[in-house]
């Protein structure tokens, strides 16, 4: 039976080759382009302190050996982070809560000044409300970052899908 596996993977391996199927990110020839012209980018300032995260996350998503003294484009973002309370008990206490961060982004070139790519992500995250403050505010502040985090990704590659075409 270990070979009727074998021969499934095989299989799979040979669609996948014919199919045009390439990786995303990598470091051969295509995949070095789309890296470098994510290094050309500057990252605007976010204000508020998730916003800071934010950029924080993209620059070393996009930026890993800094910032470029000229870039190619500039990366505009603006968030919106809300909360609402679930799980209400009878005496109108809630106990769970949800975060929805959502992100607006713009590429633009720098040179012709025109809006390459613009687009919205959000990301959802729920956390506990429990009867210490403290705890509280440390599992909202955990959800804000697993929130940012997962923008900054769908950021990248979005902006590597971009680049690919």
């Amino acid at each position: 039976m270990w070979w009727s596996r074998l021969l499934a993977a095989i299989a799979v391996a040979a669609l996948l080759a014919g199919c045009g199927f390439r990786p995303l990110y990598g470091t051969a020839g295509e995949n070095r382009q789309v890296a470098a012209q994510l290094a050309q980018i500057r990252i605007q300032t976010i204000p508020d302190r998730t916003g800071q995260k934010l950029r924080n996350f993209l620059l070393d998503r996009l930026n890993p050996n800094g910032q470029p003294a000229q870039p190619l484009y500039y990366l505009q973002v603006t968030i919106n982070v809300s909360r609402t309370d679930l799980g209400i008990e009878r005496d109108e206490t809630a106990t769970r809560a949800l975060l929805m961060m959502t992100a607006n982004y713009q590429l633009i070139d720098r040179a012709r000044k025109v809006v390459l790519v613009e687009g919205s992500t959000q990301s959802t995250n729920s956390f506990n409300i429990v009867a210490s403050d403290f705890a509280t505010l440390s599992a909202e502040t955990d959800a804000t970052e697993r929130a940012t985090r997962e923008v900054s990704d769908d950021i990248k590659t979005r902006l590597a899908l971009y680049f690919t075409r």
